[in-house]
């Protein structure tokens, strides 16, 4: 379903991103672990386009997308095509980036409205169904200063999945919040893991990577070092800097 050929991303003269690929299918949960730094985020990003990419290809069902190849480099699709690729990928940020000054119903309302073009009545119909599946149908319309860190991110996936999307990106999407409140959000992506949907999560959550993931993919200085299953991942590891992930993460 989307496939990710030579990546390359630098910011000035610093590679993040160095001729990374990966093909995820349809269904398919991979995780992305690795240190900070290693180029989680950015990867997550360029997929989104959210960050341009220098070199490399995306394709989305065997379509490129977001850029075509050109004597000059990579020549930007148009915007308008650029946005309905888009929106065919949900993203879900480390920090909410909720709209203060709108109720849980009206963020998960407002792609719907502003890009999808839905009629407000039915909009809004959607948004209350989704926040019910997250567990938020009593707080519909309370604003976020008014919620928990978890519960804000609840919100925060119900705008993603408000749009309808083929497939979901988390970018370490509990890094911000306490550790009692992790577990309300790691459920509901389970659950969207349950019903099939596609999923790249950039995680420091280990053991939630090992229940939920098909495949575990570890980045390092911005190259994947190992692309495995979970068993296989977990298991003695003869690759020194992985090994050495795993120990800090164990004594953290």
């Amino acid at each position: 379903m989307i496939t990710l050929l030579n990546l390359e991303k630098f910011y000035g003269p610093l590679p993040v991103i160095r001729g990374v690929s990966l093909d995820i299918s349809k269904g398919e949960v991979v995780c992305l672990v690795g240190p900070s730094g290693s180029g989680k985020s950015t990867l997550l990003r360029c997929v989104n386009n959210l960050e341009t990419l220098n070199a490399g290809e995306i394709r989305l069902d065997g379509e490129r997308v977001y850029y075509d190849a050109s004597p000059k480099g990579l020549k930007p699709h148009s915007q308008a095509r650029i946005a309905a690729v888009r929106a065919r990928l949900g993203m879900v940020f480390q920090d909410f980036n909720l709209f203060p000054h709108m109720t849980a119903v009206q963020n998960v309302m407002e792609g719907p409205v502003q890009v999808l073009r839905i009629r407000k009545e039915e909009a809004r119909q959607r948004a209350l169904d989704l926040l019910k599946r997250v567990g938020l149908a009593e707080r519909h319309d309370h604003f976020p200063d008014e919620l928990s860190g978890g519960q804000k991110q609840r919100v925060a996936i119900a705008r993603a999945l408000a749009m309808k999307p083929e497939a979901m990106l988390f970018d370490e999407p509990t890094s911000a919040l306490d550790p009692e409140l992790v577990h309300e959000v790691l459920s509901v992506m389970r659950e969207l893991r349950n019903d099939g949907m596609t999923m790249i999560i950039a995680t420091h959550e280990m053991n939630f990577a090992r229940e939920v993931a098909d495949r575990i993919v570890f980045l390092d200085d911005g190259v994947v070092v190992e692309d495995s299953a979970p068993g296989q991942f977990f298991d003695v590891s003869t690759n020194p800097r992985k090994a050495s992930f795993l120990r800090s993460l164990s004594r953290g």
